[in-house]
Parts: C-alpha cells; sequence; structure tokens
C-alpha cells in the first residue's frame, strides 16, 4: 500500500558497509580509510574469551594500525558509569578512534563513549536527539566524534548502521537515549564468522529485535518510502534465515543473511530517527525495572501490540496485512483477524524457537504493571505507534504479556 506523498522526511544512511566471508582480515586496512591509526577494541569479557577478539586484533594490526587497548567490561545492559570509564580507558591508552566488537550493548557504549572521549562532560550532558555540540549558534553542522567501526555479534539491533544510542541509568532505572549524526559509524564489517559462537537462544532474541524494527518501521505513523524499503527487505531475509540461523548454527549462508537484514531493519523515519512503536515503548521499561532481556521482550510484546494496532481502523491494519502475506501468515478477513493470523505467526516462529511466551516468565510481577505502564507512556517510541495509546491500553496489554 503506497502512502500519500509525505509533507515532510529524511533520510540519512552514511555508514559505509563491507560484507562478507573473511572481512574480519581486512578491518585495519578498512577503517584506515577512515581516519582510524590507535583504534580502542571495545567488547565484553565473554567475547574475549571467545578467539574472536584477537582475530580482530590481527585484523587491525594487519591494516598497519595499532591497537591501543582492549576495554572489555561491557555488561549486556550497559549503564553511564561503564560508558564513562570506556572513554576514560581510550583518555587513557592515547587511542584516536573506537572498534565495537559485540552486540548492542557493546556497540551502543561505544557510541557513547565517543561523544565523551572528544567533547567530555556525562552521558545525561546529551540525552535526547540532535544534542551534540553544533556550530552556526546550535544552527549549524554538528561537530565530529572519534571514528568509529563496528563489528557485531549479533544480528539484532543493528545500532552498527544507526546514529543512537540506549544506556541504562541504573540510579533513575531508565533507558537514556542519544541520537545525532556524527554517531552514525563510519564502518560497519558484516561477516558471518563474527556469530560463529553465538548462542541459539541469543540469535533467537536478538533477531526477533531485528524483526519488530522492521515491523514497527514499516507500520509507524512516522515511516519514510526509502524506510519502507528497507523494512521489507530485511523482513525477507528474515523469514527465510532467522529460523535456519538459530536451528543450525554452523548453517554461514543464513547467519549472514541475518546479519544483512538486521542492518537493514533499523528502518529511519520522518526525522532520520529510528521509526519504532509500543512494542519498544513496553519492552524499554521492562529493561531498565525487571532486566529483562531486550530482544526478548520484544519477542513478548509483540504479537499483543500488533493485535491493537490493527484495531487503529484500515489504514494501519492494511498495513499489517501486507506484512502477513510477505511473511506467510494469513492476510484476509477483517482488520481483527488479519491482527490475529499475524501475531500468531509471530508466536508460532518465537515457540519454534523456544522463546519466552510470556513476561512473567522472565520475571516481571503483576505488583510491576504500574511503573511499566508509567515508563511506557514516557518512552519516545510511543509518539511514533500508528495508533495513539493512553495508560489504560498500556496496562491491558502489559497484563496480555503477563
Amino acid at each position: 500500500m503506497t502512502r500519500g506523498f509525505p509533507d515532510y522526511y529524511q533520510f540519512a544512511h552514511p555508514t559505509r558497509i563491507v560484507a562478507g566471508r573473511g572481512m574480519i582480515e581486512g578491518v585495519g586496512f578498512e577503517f584506515m580509510k577512515e581516519g582510524a591509526t590507535r583504534p580502542l577494541i571495545v567488547t565484553d569479557a565473554g567475547l574475549r574469551g571467545t578467539g574472536l577478539v584477537e582475530k580482530v586484533e590481527a585484523g587491525v594490526e594487519g591494516g598497519g594500525l595499532e591497537v591501543a587497548g582492549v576495554f572489555d567490561a561491557v555488561e549486556q545492559d550497559s549503564s553511564t558509569a561503564t560508558v564513562t570509564e570506556c572513554a576514560a580507558a581510550a583518555e587513557e591508552a592515547g587511542a584516536d578512534s573506537f572498534l565495537a566488537v559485540g552486540g548492542g550493548s557493546v556497540i551502543d557504549t561505544a557510541k557513547a563513549g565517543t561523544i565523551l572521549f572528544t567533547h567530555g562532560g556525562e552521558l545525561l550532558d546529551y540525552e535526547g536527539l540532535y544534542t551534540l555540540p553544533r556550530g552556526g549558534d546550535g544552527m549549524g553542522a554538528p561537530e565530529p566524534v572519534a571514528p568509529l567501526a563496528c563489528i557485531p555479534t549479533t544480528a539484532g539491533t543493528g545500532s552498527e548502521v544507526s546514529f543512537g544510542a540506549v544506556i541504562r541509568d541504573p540510579e533513575q532505572r531508565i533507558k537514556v537515549l542519544v541520537g545525532d549524526f556524527p554517531l552514525f559509524p563510519r564502518l560497519a564489517i558484516l561477516d558471518p564468522e563474527s556469530t560463529a559462537t553465538l548462542p541459539p537462544l541469543i540469535a533467537a532474541a536478538t533477531g526477533m529485535d531485528a524483526m519488530t524494527h522492521a515491523i514497527e518501521g514499516y507500520t509507524s505513523n512516522e515511516g519514510s518510502p526509502h524506510g519502507e524499503a528497507f523494512a521489507l527487505q530485511a523482513l525477507r531475509l528474515m523469514r527465510d534465515n532467522l529460523a535456519v540461523a538459530v536451528e543450525d548454527p554452523a548453517n554461514e549462508e543464513a547467519r549472514g543473511h541475518m546479519l544483512v537484514a538486521a542492518s537493514q531493519a533499523v528502518v529511519p523515519g520522518a526525522g532520520a530517527t529510528v521509526a519504532m512503536g509500543a512494542v519498544h515503548s513496553m519492552s524499554h521499561p521492562a529493561g531498565a525495572q525487571h532486566g529483562v532481556p531486550h530482544g526478548v521482550a520484544n519477542a513478548i510484546n509483540l504479537p499483543h501490540v500488533i493485535r491493537f494496532n490493527c484495531g487503529a481502523g484500515p489504514e494501519v491494519a492494511d498495513r499489517y496485512r501486507e506484512l502477513a502475506a510477505l511473511l506467510g501468515a494469513e492476510s484476509g478477513g477483517s482488520d481483527a483477524e488479519v491482527g490475529d493470523s499475524l501475531a500468531a505467526w509471530v508466536t508460532d516462529l518465537t515457540s519454534r524457537m523456544e522463546l519466552p511466551q510470556r513476561l512473567s516468565e522472565v520475571g516481571v510481577p503483576e505488583a510491576g504493571i504500574p511503573d511499566l505502564v508509567e515508563g511506557a507512556m514516557g518512552d519516545g517510541c510511543s509518539l511514533t505507534n500508528p495508533r495513539e495509546l493512553e495508560p489504560d491500553d498500556f496496562e491491558a496489554l502489559y497484563k496480555n504479556a503477563l
């Protein structure tokens, strides 16, 4: 379904992507083209133990660059304190650039770290969109940050090609969003070798994060024609490869396609920010308040939001109808029926991949719903959901997902 011509949108995708087998070996040669000479490698302790980081170091040095050091203290759900430590480590090591090797938490830490390394201060000083220092009395071009390259080790967040970072603030129990054009990584290396040791359940959860990005991006009230094209191709690749990559981790072809799909699924909306919706609004506080992994929360919440959004009327429901047809779900019938059909297709997929089906399975208590509702209402993703939500709507959705 073609939307009416928009009054306004912008689309930006400046990250240079190098994809293929064996590309890790050339990371130094490629990163040198982006101005790096002494990158700090940012990763986590688990990946440090797989041998992948050593291969990346060899690739850096093989391209004539010098590894300034390795910062491997990133936790699963990175915090503002970790970002501060990362920036300090780069300063102490004499680094001039950052190379993130990991999933979304690692990449977002490196992104946020480039801000503090370049501009100083604390991360909360930059919370929000378009908040980095600018010339022209704040109206001109944003000042650049240190070069950043990414080697994603999960096919999920797409942070390797997006301009935002989401970081946990444990004191306020919120997720802090920072987004601006300089945070687009200069380089993303998509090599299936980087996901070779990814456990199946993590592959499933991160894959559902990517699928949620594409579905929400396509149905968002701030979608754009350019973003829709990315979303549809991402969903085609995920339809054919997500379950295969989870069930057969040795399938390099499927893992490679999933890396590409995840990088396409982070769909920029009308304002060049990622167009998301109520699924993310629900999942962000579930992670911040109860430690639910983001992809798991998305997998649980997605079917319920699909059903809810299909009640917005034919214009919204028909966009889900298109996705149902593309994914192989029943696309006929009433608006409610297509919502049920697509929601059931998602549930069947997540069940097949053995992901949790209820928030109560992952530690969310019924008594926590009021705080979750408050967090969801305050989450910016609610603004781009195709159907407006009131607190009672979020309460019902959380109860359905519990």
